[in-house]
């Protein structure tokens, strides 16, 4: 035999007594955590050094509870990689000696992210108890297990005291009394604690008569810069029969915590306050605990200082407070005095107005007040919102809904659908109600005041009822602050005397005036034969210059009224047997007086309607023409911009020149259109013979009634206009089979909206 051929055998056995290089593999069993000193733990000392170093490997410990555990211990594992990256999954088990499960076990399923502890927190009381931990892999494919022979686990287990001395206070009879004294007139009581332990519940008891106001906040501090809590802090505000009557939950454990309700006791009883950790459903496992965040409760137990809500409450629309106008006239101004004392809170109010044979309005506002406030507003942005409703007896839903005659809808219901809902929601009321007025104050605007409105009331020969309700949006909010609801029910001589008794305004026909030297122009000459005079009262007017979702004027941006505005009309005849070219120059000018203290009320717009005479129609003289060659409506209304003309390029290099002056003095504000504007009537208007004009209210910034003056008149056509470089230009002139005007090619500004 040859000596390699010897030598094999011993190669062998010596290869074969090599132990592997790499961590010791410790600890693979039950038996061996019981009885391997390497495989005990000591209370409060880290374990280093440890690896799940081979696919499936699972490690075992043990550890000893010390004798003076107590009822107020509490058990703290933590099992951790301290590396930004690691195949393992780890997962941990804790079991009693005797293999039963102390806690589900849990596992840092981190993926491809950075591994996170794994930590229990438990309340454990049992001197000299021994437990097992078995740490693992728990890969998220089972084909693949994860393993780390590089990187070390630590794990620790430590026994603390609960920093909650309320403990164990988790059910309904073990719940914390709270302490309610005498302060100002109600009743306070404060209390604190921790959700110390994975699960932890905290519940807080105090006894609350029937009818009182139950306000109940939870606040802590912010934990930064240090980490936050694992968890959502919540609360629920139980009733005495176990059920919830509120709950909330912070949105980030970063902040710091403010949640808070105030809620009307309906029965007598033992309430509770429960604090726990905000679970979504998206997790089995029980909330995990901690030991630093303390969160404190306070309770104020309150009498209802609304005194439209007793004896009974007016929360519902039969129980309304109501005023009743009979024998009275109009201007006739009342108020209510309430208060939005506790979440969900709902106060109605009912004004009777007598019958009437004029056309009348309804004017309110809602005025909040300093007084009241015995606890601070409930955390959100108050939203509050009024609503006038009227009740349709006698009519189906579906009437309510579709018939102008049972509920008007004006112009429809704007760009909203939340509004189209609003509106036919409360046609489907038990007893149809027709919303006539909607206003919700707007929260990303804190200086909007847009809680007032004026609707119209037409001539009724019965009594009729208006409804006004108060209350918040969302049923989340209370303020506990006084608040004023001012109703004025006021004439309408103006509207009385366009519509008489009906509903239907008969224009005011008036013959255009002319200007034969136009020594005034580009103003129309003052007095009777060139003005008309009106005044618009109610509506929310239209849209030019403002837009609600920035918070301009007195408009929010869900706001409704079932009819939009006040509209005026006039007919005004136009000379139809001019010499040609017929063409004429067209003078105008409006003011609106201005408000007692200064102020501007509105706006106006003037919407046209011409008859073109060179275009007959069936069964009528002509054709009407109330829009411009680009589809836009034929709407006149102060802008201050620079704008192209009608005779301006539609492309290309152009002036842009303001088509209006405004000028303010006297009482008023004037709006005159400007020459470079080349206002004029085009020869087939003038056959036609006659200029419908419907005048509107735009960009309120009040709801005072204000009156208005038009002037108009017209003069000789051509004008002329300064041109930008200080030099003049002449309107188009007629010549031959050139036209001269062609006012309705004009850029007009966008329409207004009701």
């Amino acid at each position: 035999m040859h000596l390699p051929a010897r030598l094999l055998p011993l190669v062998l056995l010596v290869l074969t007594a090599c132990p592997p290089q790499g961590p010791a593999d410790l600890c693979n069993s039950r038996e061996e955590a019981l009885r391997s000193r390497e495989c005990q733990l000591t209370p409060g000392v880290p374990l280093k050094d440890r690896y799940l170093s081979f696919a499936r490997d699972t490690d075992w410990y043990s550890v000893r509870m010390p004798s003076d555990v107590g009822p107020r211990s509490v058990l703290r594992v933590t099992a951790s990689y301290a590396v930004s990256s690691t195949p393992v999954n780890l997962s941990v088990t804790l079991l009693r000696e005797d293999g039963g499960e102390l806690a589900p076990r849990r596992v840092d399923a981190h993926g491809e992210g950075q591994p996170r502890p794994v930590e229990f927190l438990l309340p454990f009381s049992e001197p000299g108890a021994r437990l097992l931990l078995q740490l693992g892999d728990e890969p998220a494919n089972p084909s693949q297990p994860g393993y780390d022979a590089r990187n070390p686990y630590s794990l620790t287990v430590e026994v603390l005291e609960n920093p909650d001395a309320n403990e164990p206070n988790d059910s309904a009879d073990t719940a914390t009394p709270v302490p309610l004294t005498n302060q100002d007139g109600f009743l306070v009581g404060s209390a604190s604690g921790f959700l110390a332990t994975d699960g932890d519940v905290d519940r807080f008891s105090f006894d609350v008569p029937a009818g009182k106001i139950v306000y109940a906040r939870v606040t802590a501090p912010s934990l930064a810069p240090l980490p936050p809590p694992a968890y959502l802090l919540s609360y629920e505000l139980l009733r005495p029969d176990g059920s919830v009557e509120d709950e909330a939950h912070v949105d980030s454990p970063t902040l710091a915590v403010d949640l808070a309700t105030a809620r009307r006791a309906k029965e007598a009883g033992r309430w509770q306050v429960r604090g726990r950790a905000w679970n979504s459903g998206t997790s089995s496992e029980p909330p995990p605990g901690d030991l630093r965040l303390r969160y404190t409760v306070d309770v104020k137990v309150l009498d209802e200082a609304d005194p439209h809500e007793s004896p009974t409450d007016n929360d519902e629309l039969a129980r309304a407070r109501a005023v009743n106008l009979e024998g009275r006239r109009p201007p006739v101004s009342e108020s209510f005095t309430g208060r939005l004392g506790s979440v969900q809170d709902k106060d109605w109010y009912r004004v009777q107005l007598p019958s009437s044979t004029e056309h009348t309005v309804l004017h309110y506002r809602l005025v909040p007040l300093s007084s009241g406030g015995r606890f601070p507003p409930l955390p959100g942005v108050p939203h509050r919102l009024v609503r006038v409703l009227s009740e349709v007896a006698g009519s189906s839903a579906n009437d309510c809904v579709t018939k102008a005659d049972v509920c008007p809808k004006g112009n429809g219901y704007g760009s909203d659908p939340a509004v189209t809902s609003l509106v036919d929601g409360w046609c489907g009321h038990g007893t149809p109600l027709c919303l006539h007025s909607s206003r919700d104050e707007f929260e990303a605007f804190a200086h909007l005041r847009n809680l007032e409105g004026v609707l119209p009331v037409p001539p009724h020969g019965t009594v009729v009822s208006y409804f006004f309700l108060v209350q918040d949006e969302g049923s989340r909010q209370a303020d506990d602050h006084e608040y004023r609801l001012e109703v004025e029910w006021l004439s309408d001589p103006d509207e009385t005397s366009r519509k008489g008794s009906g509903t239907t305004e008969t224009p005011e026909s008036k013959m255009l005036a002319s200007d034969d030297d136009g020594t005034a122009f580009p103003a129309p000459p003052r007095g009777s034969e060139y003005e008309v005079h009106g005044s618009i009262s109610y509506g929310l007017g239209g849209l030019v210059g403002h837009e609600p979702s920035k918070g301009q004027g007195v408009r929010g941006p869900r706001d409704y009224d079932a009819v939009p505005g006040d509209v005026d009309s006039y007919s005004f005849i136009l000379p139809s047997s001019l010499p040609a070219p017929m063409d004429r120059t067209w003078e105008l000018q409006w003011e609106v007086t201005d408000l007692p203290d200064g102020g501007i009320p509105y706006g106006l717009s003037l919407d046209l309607t011409f008859c073109d005479g060179d275009r007959p129609d069936v069964g009528s003289a002509c054709t009407s023409v109330s829009t411009g060659s680009s589809g836009a409506p034929l709407t006149l209304a102060y802008s201050g911009a620079p704008m192209r003309a009608w005779h301006s390029p539609a492309s290309g290099p152009g002036e842009l020149q303001p088509l209006y002056s405004l000028e303010r003095g006297d009482g008023v504000t004037r709006v005159t259109v400007r020459p470079y504007a080349c206002s004029c009537f085009e020869p087939r208007f003038l056959r036609g013979g006659i200029l419908e004009v419907f005048v509107r209210a735009v960009d309120r910034m009040d709801y005072g009634q204000a009156d208005y003056t038009l002037r108009t008149a017209y003069t000789g056509y051509p004008r002329t206009y300064s041109t930008l470089d200080g030099g003049t230009a002449s309107c188009p002139r007629p010549e031959g089979v050139m036209p001269g005007c062609v006012f309705t090619r004009q850029p007009v500004p966008p329409a207004t909206s009701p």
